[in-house]
């Protein structure tokens, strides 16, 4: 089942599903909105993800930099198994010209259900060039990931997490939300020290700020499983940032910045 968007769970609306269960007949149903959607799933599968409990905290988990066809740690394709292996979808905030590069690890990340951000089109931090230039690495990257997955990404992330007032200008004019969040140095970090700092301290309604293995060298998806698996300890259940919002009861907003994603 793909669950990694918005737009998805829109689409799960229309099927129709029981608001509650007891309903007598078929007339008198109606539609889940999108947030009793998703909690519903987790009512129904919680047990199958190897929680203790029905999980009552949520955290979005990211990624950023790819994708990368082949690295010697495996490339997107190894990172995809293991979130695969664990059942879990993520964000991944893709670079335009990885993508224009690997084409087929893009597609392999969105044919997998995970959901698609803008990373911009390059490495450069944005936050201190001008208008014309954010526009043209946003429009880049843009126009790459809307070649796989249909529609323009409606979340961006900026590279270093560098902003600046144009930025936000841009960002709010091309209808992209900027997702920050708790940053986990996993680029230079060892296998044991990135766990660490993402089990000491997370946070409902956090979304985790990791790096593919093209960045990471590999180091990130040798200590996924004990993320996610500890995660799942504490509680929390792990899912897109869309799906962070939505069930957050949060619109993001385009030009605004997000490092926590709770209610008003």
């Amino acid at each position: 089942m793909r669950y990694n968007s918005i737009t998805l769970w829109a689409g799960v609306i229309l099927m129709g599903m029981a608001v509650a269960a007891g309903c007598e007949n078929k007339h008198e149903t109606e539609p889940l909105t999108a947030k009793e959607s998703i909690e519903a799933y987790i009512a129904e599968h919680w047990k199958e993800y190897g929680y203790s409990e029905k999980p009552t905290k949520y955290i979005a988990l990211s990624f950023d930099d790819g994708p990368c066809a082949y690295s010697s740690n495996g490339g997107t394709a190894a990172m995809l198994a293991a979130l695969e292996t664990a059942n879990v979808k993520a964000t991944f905030f893709v670079i335009g010209q990885n993508v224009r590069n690997s084409k087929v690890s893009a597609q392999a990340i969105y044919d997998a259900g995970h959901e698609l951000g803008s990373h911009s089109d390059g490495y450069d931090s944005l936050g201190a060039k001008t208008v014309e230039d954010i526009t043209a690495s946003l429009d880049a990257a843009s126009q790459a990931i809307r070649d796989i997955t249909g529609t323009a990404p409606a979340l961006f992330r900026a590279p270093n997490l560098s902003h600046g007032p144009n930025l936000s200008s841009v960002c709010k004019k091309k209808g992209m939300a900027l997702i920050d969040g708790s940053t986990h140095n996993d680029w230079p970090g060892s296998s044991a020290a990135i766990k660490d700092s993402v089990l000491s301290n997370p946070q409902d309604g956090g979304i985790i700020i990791l790096h593919e293995n093209n960045t990471s060298q590999g180091n990130t998806m040798a200590v996924l499983p004990d993320i996610i698996s500890g995660l799942r300890a504490k509680g929390f259940w792990i899912m897109t940032v869309g799906e962070l919002a939505i069930v957050k009861g949060k619109t993001l907003e385009a030009g605004t910045r997000y490092g926590l994603i709770i209610p008003h």
